[in-house]
């Protein structure tokens, strides 16, 4: 299952066919339109499904699929987490709990965006499984941690994943440490001298067997579209 993340910093519909050449199984889309603004503007994205949320119609967290595989949002979907939403992925022989990130700011920075992913995996973790890919836009590094407006920390997240038998796919392929990456993931602004790694893949460990690739997409390739890299995320089949 090949599973492309990137925030397109807005207008994905003109810059869907960039990501179409990976031939992905899955996209999980930030800053993406609605279906419904897609129609209106006659540039429907040729998908299985569509599912979206978001309080704008020009830019919600988009997951996309193709190639057969089939999407739903389950009944215990909690939209105040924002915005951390868990799809569940399957086609014939093959099932995941997708959850897609983007978190945003809600009114304090004590409660944004870290803290928005940490409550969400604090109440989603009952329904992990070993079939559980979380990935997308989380807005957090460890460098921030020191930041005392900042209630809940990058690197608590991280433990608590930890704890719940999950890894990051970056820092396992690269044995890089939290806050240290040396591939980033956001050029603030399109500028080169404010980079951060704030995009992230995290799976269950027993997944990790089945991990064919991973890669962070190249300024060189993709500055110019949107001010974050994309990632790619590849697995080898695997049955329910």
């Amino acid at each position: 299952m090949r599973i492309v993340s990137w925030n397109c910093n807005g207008a994905f519909r003109n810059k869907y066919e960039l990501i179409a050449g990976y031939q992905p199984d899955i996209i999980v889309a930030p800053e993406s339109e609605s279906p419904e603004f897609l129609a209106k503007s006659e540039q429907n994205i040729p998908c299985e499904n569509h599912i979206w949320d978001g309080e704008s119609a020009c830019r919600g967290l988009s997951i996309f699929t193709f190639n057969g595989y089939k999407a739903y949002v389950p009944d215990f979907y909690r939209r105040d987490f924002k915005m951390v939403m868990p799809v569940m992925v399957y086609n014939a022989w093959r099932c995941y709990l997708l959850i897609a990130v983007w978190t945003k700011f809600v009114g304090k920075v004590n409660n944004s965006y870290v803290a928005q992913a940490y409550n969400a995996m604090c109440f989603y973790d009952k329904y992990f499984t070993g079939n559980t890919v979380i990935i997308g836009d989380f807005n957090s590094n460890a460098i921030w941690d020191n930041k005392k407006q900042r209630r809940v920390k990058h690197q608590a997240l991280v433990r608590k994943l930890s704890n719940d038998n999950f890894s990051s796919v970056y820092h396992e392929m690269n044995d890089e440490q939290q806050g240290h990456e040396t591939q980033p993931t956001l050029f603030f602004h399109h500028q080169k001298e404010k980079a951060y790694h704030i995009d992230y893949a995290f799976m269950h460990r027993s997944m990790f067997d089945n991990l064919a690739d991973f890669r962070v997409g190249k300024h060189e390739e993709w500055g110019q579209k949107s001010d974050h890299m994309p990632l790619f995320l590849n697995l080898k089949d695997r049955a329910c």
